[in-house]
């Protein structure tokens, strides 16, 4: 496979393997608006020709924000402001997903848990290590767990309503999802805790909910394989874990899995390729996997794909500091 190859996905024609993966820049309104500073961010990001592009993190909840500046779509009226974002990127020829998340209140930024509207909630009472605030976040309770399909649902309506052809379930770098999937931050003893399906049981019901509610719409969750990242080992979600979470998302009937780390976050030197060949062994072609860091070359980036690392490749900061320079990786002989 080359960079330039085509994938179906869904029956949607991606151009190319090269993904625009999700990026937050903090350009929103305080409401969860686009401004014209996220236009032109998006702008950028075309200027790339990845085939995928994955809009960053938007909000399904207000508790599920991790910044004020943070993009949402937790409400109706929010819908018509996402349109022009969704049609930029479809104009250019690529596909339009959109990345939904419940950050959980204990990854928040001062500035929110100043906020006396804003609630601090995670899977236990548990601070998270990922924060240098260790503020102890409230349990939820098991209905506020039992209402996060909705939630998730609810606000891929929108998206899809806004034109995107498809939603990414955010389930890693210290989330709430990847919260409850860390024995490290998940102490529950309820049927949401303790054993791994269990602790992946929110995952699962949320991934169930949006695959029976949208039958067309591409459906992708970024998973946190593990809390350490490759080459390393320590306390939390073991590799062996995720795979098991991964194989299980292939079964509810998710069409891409990215892949990165949880708890450690997603800044390796190495990148994540050891735990994405696991999940492609894993998943047995019944979905497609992406995989995102240290790709900074065409030449790694064909290397992931001829080696059977991934089929997709998702290029992070390159974007940021000269997202043009990508596309040229497309030309490559």
């Amino acid at each position: 496979m080359l960079p330039r190859e085509p994938l179906e996905i869904k029956g949607v024609r991606i151009p190319n393997r090269l993904v625009a993966a999700p990026v937050a820049s903090a350009t929103a309104t305080p409401e969860g608006r686009p401004t014209e500073g996220t236009l032109r961010r998006v702008k950028e990001i075309l200027s790339s020709c990845a085939g995928l592009v994955i809009m960053e993190h938007h909000a399904v909840h207000p508790w599920g924000r991790a910044r004020v500046r943070q993009m949402r779509l937790d409400s109706d009226p929010l819908v018509e402001s996402h349109r022009e974002v969704a049609s930029l990127i479809e104009i250019s020829g690529a596909v339009p997903l959109v990345q939904l998340n419940h950050a959980g209140g204990s990854v928040a930024d001062l500035e929110l848990l100043n906020d006396p509207t804003f609630r601090c909630v995670a899977p236990s009472p548990v601070p998270n290590p990922m924060r240098e605030h260790r503020v102890v976040p409230a349990e939820m309770t098991p209905g506020e767990v039992e209402e996060l399909p909705d939630l998730f649902v609810s606000a891929a309506r929108r998206a899809l309503e806004a034109g995107y052809r498809g939603v990414q379930v955010h389930c890693c770098h210290g989330y709430l999802l990847g919260q409850f999937l860390s024995p490290i931050t998940n102490q529950r003893k309820d049927r949401y805790g303790g054993g791994l399906m269990n602790r992946a049981r929110p995952l699962f019901q949320v991934v169930d909910a949006l695959a029976g509610a949208f039958e067309d719409a591409i459906i992708s969750v970024r998973l946190g394989v593990a809390d350490f990242f490759p080459g390393s080992s320590g306390p939390g979600l073991t590799p062996e874990e995720g795979v098991r979470v991964a194989r299980e998302l292939a079964s509810l009937g998710v069409d891409v899995i990215g892949i990165s780390g949880n708890l450690c976050g997603y800044d390796t030197p190495l990148g994540f390729d050891d735990y994405s060949r696991l999940v492609m062994e894993a998943v047995g072609g019944r979905c497609a996997v992406e995989c995102t860091g240290m790709v900074r070359s065409p030449e790694r980036a064909e290397r992931m794909l001829r080696s059977g690392v991934c089929h997709l490749v998702g290029v992070g900061r390159p974007l940021l500091s000269n997202p043009s320079s990508v596309a040229q990786w497309l030309s490559q002989p």
